[in-house]
């Protein structure tokens, strides 16, 4: 590994970097410098550091932030894949991730450079990830966690990190209407920004129909008119997350953290949407052990888009899971109903016979005011409406109301209701023929009509004493 670093940087902070690096390799999460090595807090042009195949430490940091408490480096992910990141040394938690298409492979080697933009290319040669459009002189991560390459002569940014989140939210960065989305580490679920409100979605077919489930509207904001500047969030660490208008930074909203009340100002804050499609808010405090619980955007468990999976049916306030079909039931954790799709119902099915049907009475979805829906509808005629339409996958009926809610995406976690009213009616679709199955179905049609007619000449010849041949 290549890597030059001014002194004077390097000075300041080597003492509190060691510190860090040591303590962490002692607990065996990253493979970092030496005891006596000065920690590397700049990359310049001609920078080059490769992954160690198969590294038995999960994390190896390339380079620190000033104070130590951040690295960039090379992280596993799950058990074998490879991904570049800005971790939180003291919780080993990834503030940023490059997140690429394609994740490297852990077991085999990797390359780190930096020749006016950083790339990170897999065993074979093959780009993983780059900053595009960026040429700058040097690589700096900062103490906020932002990963910076800028220019010698420029105090602004070619490109940093804060512009290109992951899942993952901190103090000072700004999330605007204009960033990419704030995706979790499962691909599952995305938060993003309009014009006056914040937004989480489901995300399926790759992002190509991405449905509301949680939406909060600035509270002072007037989408209505055309004029007003769009609305963009930051962390404050006062203890809550707030909307500002885009331009002159006024607060049109706040929403405020456990600790909003607590001036709790030197602890490190966090905004993460995590795997079960919650935002929640952390924070990390001097001498803490574990990240601390601020925040979470959906406080009820049935609430959530999939806690008990596809197919399943979640109960209020019992910590059960169900399935739609009364197949199962268990506490707590859920069941396998049924497998996550991949692929609508469209496709190559014109006739509509690609999937089964499951009725269910005492049912509603938890977020009914996000999904398309018809109104003046009987039961029968709800049903109706999405069994003759491929892009529908369910529909709920309130037969206090009258309102037909449309599931226009794979039918994921529903709610319980105790009201025989609520019904919905729900497509599954079939798994795929298997080659041979056709050739096989129509085998076993001539056979059971060979059987038939044996059994027709059986009969006649027990009736006549005879039987004429048939074949």
């Amino acid at each position: 590994m290549k890597c030059r670093g001014d002194p004077a940087i390097a000075a300041a902070a080597a003492a509190i970097g060691v510190l860090c690096v040591a303590s962490a390799v002692l607990l065996g999460l990253v493979d970092g410098a030496t005891e006596g090595e000065e920690p590397t807090t700049q990359l310049l042009n001609g920078f080059t550091a490769a992954h160690a195949a198969g590294a038995p430490a999960p994390f190896q940091p390339v380079l620190y932030a000033p104070s130590g408490a951040f690295a960039l480096g090379f992280l596993r992910v799950g058990a074998g894949s490879l991904d570049l990141a800005v971790v939180h040394l003291p919780s080993s938690f990834p503030v940023w991730r490059a997140t690429p298409a394609r994740l490297g492979d852990w077991s085999r080697p990797a390359t780190l450079t930096f020749d006016g933009g950083l790339e990170l290319t897999g065993h074979n040669g093959g780009m993983l990830w780059q900053t595009l459009g960026a040429v700058g002189d040097v690589v700096v991560l900062l103490n906020s966690s932002n990963l910076v390459v800028r220019r010698f002569e420029k105090t602004l940014p070619e490109w940093e990190s804060f512009r290109h989140p992951s899942d993952t939210l901190v103090l000072g960065q700004n999330f605007t209407a204009s960033s990419p989305p704030l995706v979790s580490a499962n691909r599952r679920f995305a938060l993003r920004l309009g014009k006056a409100y914040m937004a989480l979605h489901m995300e399926f077919y790759g992002g190509q129909t991405a449905p509301a489930y949680w939406r909060h509207t600035a509270l002072m904001a007037q989408p209505e008119n055309a004029t007003e500047p769009p609305v963009y969030g930051s962390l404050d660490a006062r203890g809550f997350f707030g909307l500002y208008l885009e331009g002159g930074g006024q607060r049109v909203d706040v929403l405020s953290f456990d600790t909003f009340a607590q001036n709790l100002t030197a602890a490190f804050r966090r905004m993460t949407l995590d795997d079960d499609g919650n935002l929640r808010a952390y924070y990390w405090a001097s001498g803490s052990k574990a990240w601390a619980s601020d925040y979470r955007a959906i406080s009820e468990r049935c609430d959530l888009p999939t806690p008990c999976g596809a197919y399943g049916l979640c109960v209020p306030r019992k910590a059960e899971c169900q399935c739609l079909d009364n197949s199962t039931s268990t506490a707590g954790a859920a069941p396998s109903c049924h497998a996550e799709e991949t692929a609508d119902l469209c496709a190559g099915n014109q006739l509509g016979l690609g999937f089964d049907v499951v009725r269910r009475k005492r049912v509603s979805v938890a977020y009914k005011e996000e999904l398309p829906f018809e109104t003046n509808r009987t039961a029968e005629e709800c049903e109706a409406v999405c069994a003759g339409n491929c892009s529908c996958w369910g529909a709920v009926h309130s037969g206090a109301s009258g309102y037909c809610y449309l599931i226009d995406f794979p039918v994921e976690t529903l709610v319980y209701e105790a009201d025989d009213r609520k019904v919905g009616y729900f497509k599954v679709k079939k798994p795929p023929a298997r080659p041979g199955d056709a050739l096989a179905s129509a085998v076993l049609s001539l056979v059971l009509v060979g059987l038939a007619a044996a059994g027709a000449c059986i009969g006649l010849g027990l009736q006549t004493g005879g039987c004429k041949r048939l074949f």
